[in-house]
């Protein structure tokens, strides 16, 4: 049984995808699995998953009909072994040290999560500004409680699994899974998994490397995107869920902040669709022709 378990879903991602890998390959601590998803690729990424094995011993290719990221991650959860677990995008890679800077710290502290930090860039360089950097907000060195960790998320909080290093057992035990056809699945897997914590450590490191490519799920803004709009409709009823099943204040008031704010994105979204509604010609034209109408009859 290896000490970490990757689950790395993979769809249509071959150019990406070796740089992935080879961080994988390079990372100074190697008593980790991989439970690379093969979602129904199309492009070549699983003969690239396949030519890896041999620089990869460890990685394991699962192959299935395309059904979303979810159902993908879904599929990986199913054959975890390690007693540590991380969720890697194949689009994106690792900084060569983070798997032995987190298992030893989870180990050492006993942790439930280690949080770190992430550096996105885009195929042009690094981005100006970083909103997975939590540095200002949270203290390295300090063990934070549940209470804690949740009062700490209300002044900076990240959703995306990639920025964190999980106990397995918490997330099986509770059989936490990923909700099949959902945009931001993690808008509602994260706050589960911050419920359930009891101690959580962070390190102030950059150690997943984001990419923004054009034309993927998270480029396109909520504003002009109905399926991230009804996504995130759906995720606020799963939130107001969990809140009834929770037990402490804390946690009830950090999942109302989250449903809060993605009602008030909801919000921003319908009047949006007004103006867009109202700018169209079928609209916009007899709205004009009344106004007209009436200014002729004074």
């Amino acid at each position: 049984m290896p000490s970490i378990s990757i689950i790395l879903p993979v769809y249509n991602v071959a150019p990406y995808l070796e740089a992935c890998l080879d961080s994988l390959v390079a990372q100074t601590y190697q008593d980790f699995d991989v439970i690379a998803v093969n979602d129904g690729s199309q492009d070549g990424s699983l003969a690239i998953l396949e030519a890896y094995q041999a620089k990869l011993p460890q990685l394991r290719v699962i192959s299935q009909q395309n059904q979303g990221l979810s159902a993908a991650r879904n599929t990986g959860l199913k054959h975890v072994s390690g007693k540590y677990l991380y969720f890697l995008d194949s689009d994106d890679y690792l900084q060569h040290d983070m798997l032995a800077r987190c298992f030893a710290l989870a180990e050492q502290e006993q942790l439930d999560l280690v949080k770190f930090d992430a550096e996105p860039f885009t195929e042009d360089g690094v981005m100006t500004t970083n909103p997975y950097d939590s540095s200002a907000v949270l203290q390295e060195d300090k063990i934070y409680t549940q209470k804690e960790w949740l009062v700490a998320q209300h002044k900076h909080y990240n959703s995306p699994v990639w920025l964190f290093f999980i106990r397995t057992a918490l997330v099986l035990n509770n059989k936490m899974t990923f909700v099949d056809n959902l945009l931001h699945e993690d808008e509602i897997f994260t706050p589960q998994l911050f419920t359930k914590v009891e101690r959580v450590m962070y390190i102030r490191q950059t150690f997943f490397k984001r990419r923004y490519r054009k034309g993927s799920i998270m480029q396109n803004n909520i504003y002009y995107s109905r399926a991230s709009y009804d996504s995130k409709k759906r995720v606020i009823r799963l939130l107001d869920k969990e809140k009834s099943m929770v037990n402490t204040s804390a946690a009830k008031r950090f999942l109302s902040q989250r449903r809060n704010i993605l009602y008030m994105d909801s919000l921003s979204y319908d009047k949006a669709l007004q103006v867009k509604i109202a700018m169209h010609p079928f609209v916009r034209w007899p709205l004009m022709a009344r106004v007209w109408i009436r200014k002729r009859r004074r």
